[in-house]
């Protein structure tokens, strides 16, 4: 009896627990020792790892072992190239945790890697022209890929890729979440990826395929994917809109082709107080990070009714922000009254017709408005050019009547007029030379300057008729003309007179410059 007793108060819930409790914290100081010892060689066996597998020098700082739950801290990781100390290390690391499995310890597998703070430098070839490791993309048939990490998150990564010109801007890649699954040694590793836009202000969301990782020349690793792109024009100075685009990339780190499509509902240039328009684009374009370059091989914009084609490039200039872009732009179906819509406040537009338009685009870099910044050199025509209002029409018809000594003739009606010209613009202002206006019987040359912000125009030039003077009347004014015939007959013209318009597109004031009429020289 004596014996259960105390075999009872030997086993009582209060020693039990007692026990657990020192056998626990036994566990513990065991783990913590255990822990303790562990961490050098685990220290250096990522050193280690690391150094042979992406072929460069390893600096880790402060690290951690955990046994429960089983992880890895460390803090300050530098990764430098194959040494390299002319170029940015190819990877800075803030801090990581390295998340293990008990079963992890014994194979080539890591669970999760959680990085904060990190910085990709994909360095350029130290020799130009340099051959490139083939694209591996899929591993050899029959072998089994060796995953290294599982899963991997980074948060604020930026990647940038150094230019081998010196005078250029690297290109650089804000990416505030990364997601990647099973990377390894020996194939792709899946991602996706939110990358910050700056100018115009948005997000890229991009899902894809990266690797496997080049050792010896890290801009040759491939990648590819598909995006999408919402943006605020806005946050461009002068423009309006919001533009949503979606494309597919592929290629390698230091030279990624991508096409796709883009919409831009709205589309304005609020300076003009004039209407929007939809801008829809598709292009194909080449990011060149040898050069921080982009190459815009193939451009097709719809701008309303519009269709316009261009090619050129973005490209930027070491320690100055901002890309400048140029283009050649050139299109045999610009709508006169969608573009008059665009630049204008009148409704309905004041004319119609096809233009066709050749011209540099050219938009430097910088803080400054839009409509400040932009320079346009180039020429266009238009072969049946209408006017909307039936008063306009009616002077145009007027016009060609009289220029053919026919001013009574009401068969000569809804004339279509042709223009053409070479312009300019620069600082918000049009300078128009070799301005032709054409109608049967009489043609119109003239040149000057029209701003667009406040559309003043200061246009001067002269107005040729086949006709004489006295032939573009009837009845008496016709005989008072006479006189002047040989006064105004002048260039082989039948009439030559100097005009000038001025005042605004709203309220245009044409004039009769005597002086140059009577001497056009």
């Amino acid at each position: 009896m004596r014996a259960t007793t105390d075999a009872s108060a030997l086993f009582s819930p209060r020693r039990l627990l007692i026990g657990v409790g020192l056998a626990a914290l036994v566990l513990v100081v065991a783990g913590a020792v255990a822990s303790r010892q562990l961490e050098p060689r685990v220290h250096q066996a990522i050193v280690s790892r690391l150094s042979t597998s992406l072929e460069s020098t390893v600096e880790l700082g402060d690290t951690r072992l955990s046994i429960f739950p089983l992880r890895f801290l460390a803090e300050s990781l530098t990764v430098r190239h194959h040494g390299r100390v002319d170029v940015p290390p190819l990877l800075v690391i803030q801090s990581l945790v390295v998340n293990l499995n008990l079963l992890d310890l014994w194979g080539q597998l890591i669970d999760r890697v959680d990085i904060d703070g990190m910085e990709l430098n994909v360095p350029p070839r130290p020799e130009a022209g340099g051959p490139r490791l083939p694209m591996i993309r899929k591993a050899a048939a029959g072998r089994t890929p060796d995953v290294v990490i599982r899963h991997l998150t980074a948060t604020n990564t930026r990647i940038t890729i150094v230019p081998r010109e010196s005078g250029k801007n690297p290109k650089v890649w804000d990416v505030f979440s990364l997601d990647m699954r099973d990377i390894a040694s020996d194939a792709p590793a899946s991602f996706t990826a939110s990358v910050t836009n700056p100018i115009p202000s948005g997000n890229i969301d991009i899902t894809g395929n990266f690797g496997p990782w080049q050792s010896d020349d890290p801009g040759s690793t491939p990648l590819d994917g598909h995006y999408t792109f919402a943006a605020d024009l806005g946050t461009i100075k002068g423009l309006e809109g919001h533009l949503d685009a979606k494309g597919e990339m592929d290629g390698v780190f230091d030279r990624i082709t991508t096409h796709g499509d883009t919409t831009t509902e709205r589309f304005r240039i609020p300076r003009l107080n004039a209407g929007s328009l939809v801008l829809k684009t598709r292009y194909e374009a080449v990011v060149d990070g040898t050069k921080g370059d982009v190459e815009l091989t193939s451009v097709e914009i719809e701008l309303g009714r519009s269709v316009l084609h261009a090619q050129g490039v973005v490209e930027g200039t070491k320690g100055i922000k901002g890309k400048r872009v140029t283009l050649k732009m050139t299109s045999k179906a610009v709508d006169l009254a969608d573009l008059l819509t665009f630049v204008t406040s009148t409704t309905p537009p004041a004319a119609r017709g096809a233009l066709v338009l050749d011209t540099a685009f050219d938009l430097p870099r910088g803080d400054g408005d839009v409509l400040d910044r932009l320079a346009l050199d180039g020429s266009f025509r238009a072969d049946q050019l209408g006017f909307t209002s039936p008063d306009t029409q009616e002077r145009i018809d007027s016009l060609s009547r009289s220029g053919q000594g026919r001013p009574n003739d009401a068969s000569i009606s809804d004339v279509a007029s042709r223009v053409r010209g070479a312009f300019v613009l620069a600082n918000g202002i049009l300078t128009f030379k070799n301005l032709a206006f054409d109608v049967r019987g009489a043609a119109i040359r003239m040149a000057g300057t029209y701003a667009l912000e406040p559309r003043a125009m200061n246009l001067s030039g002269q107005v040729r008729l086949v006709a004489s003077a006295s032939q573009t009347q009837t009845g008496f004014k016709s005989w008072v003309m006479k006189p002047f015939d040989p006064l105004l007959r002048n260039q082989g013209a039948g009439t030559l007179i100097a005009i000038h318009v001025r005042g605004t597109a709203d309220k245009p004031d044409i004039g009769l410059d005597i002086g140059k009429t009577l001497n056009p020289k």
